[in-house]
């Protein structure tokens, strides 16, 4: 079964850029047809799924950090990108996940059986196979290697989400920070000392963490032992998310 990211096929389809009419969707129709049967043949799966982002609601991470992908707040949509998220719907019956982004429904639903089908970094927190479909590469990415990559970007940030870490530390220096931790209780020490800010720890991390079960932010999974401060904010963190209905 083939998981697939809606968002990024309906925009890097969306934004080519083709010689015909304002309206015309034909061209872009085929282009969507054509990256999707790729993945499809590459991978040997007539099994789909099909992810989008829905915009009916808020979804938790602004609500938890009205911040968070700020820097995006005057991109405004292609109607190409808009057409072919409809047309992912109608043809694919493609998912709209309410509450929460694509990304989340991606990591909730992978299991041994599935491949994430996606060129979105952030996805390498989540175990399991996955494919670039750019790169045309396939990877597996195992528990402590997924559990790395959230705690690399926990230090790093994400400036194309708007989410900073923590001031003069950049890949290579993450990298040999986390070098030789072997459990998640290690990576989470290292990392909380480096902040020094309880609140700002538990709001990047709820940001950043890719649901690997529906509901299950980063401060559910209660599986550390964490400092009173920052258990505090947890706490705190757990009671606002409740109040938001989402399955949690």
């Amino acid at each position: 079964m083939l998981l697939i990211d809606g968002d990024i096929v309906a925009w890097r389809t969306g934004t080519k850029k083709f010689n015909c009419k304002p309206g015309d969707m034909r061209f872009y129709y085929h282009s969507c047809s054509l990256l999707l049967q790729k993945m499809i043949l590459t991978l040997y799966s007539p099994d789909i799924r099909v992810f989008l982002s829905g915009k009916q609601i808020p979804h938790f991470r602004t609500l938890i950090n009205p911040d968070y992908k700020a820097n995006r707040k005057d991109l405004v949509k292609p109607q190409e990108v808009k057409e072919l998220e409809w047309y992912l719907q109608d043809v694919l019956e493609a998912e709209i996940i309410h509450g929460y982004e694509a990304d989340d429904a991606l990591g909730w639903n992978q299991t041994e059986t599935t491949i994430i089908c996606t060129i979105d970094k952030d996805l390498a927190m989540i175990p399991g196979m996955h494919y670039n479909f750019v790169q045309n590469k396939m990877f597996y990415v195992n528990q402590l290697t997924a559990l790395k990559f959230f705690y690399k970007q926990m230090l790093i940030g994400d400036t194309s989400d708007h989410i900073f870490g923590i001031k003069g530390i950049g890949p290579v220096k993450a990298e040999k920070l986390l070098k030789d931790t072997k459990t998640e209780q290690e990576m989470f020490d290292i990392v909380y000392k480096l902040y020094n800010d309880p609140k700002r720890f538990v709001m990047n991390a709820c940001c950043l963490w890719i649901l690997r079960n529906k509901g299950e932010l980063w401060v559910n999974r209660q599986n550390l032992i964490l400092p009173e401060q920052c258990k505090q904010e947890v706490d705190l963190m757990l009671e606002f998310t409740m109040s938001l209905n989402l399955d949690i």
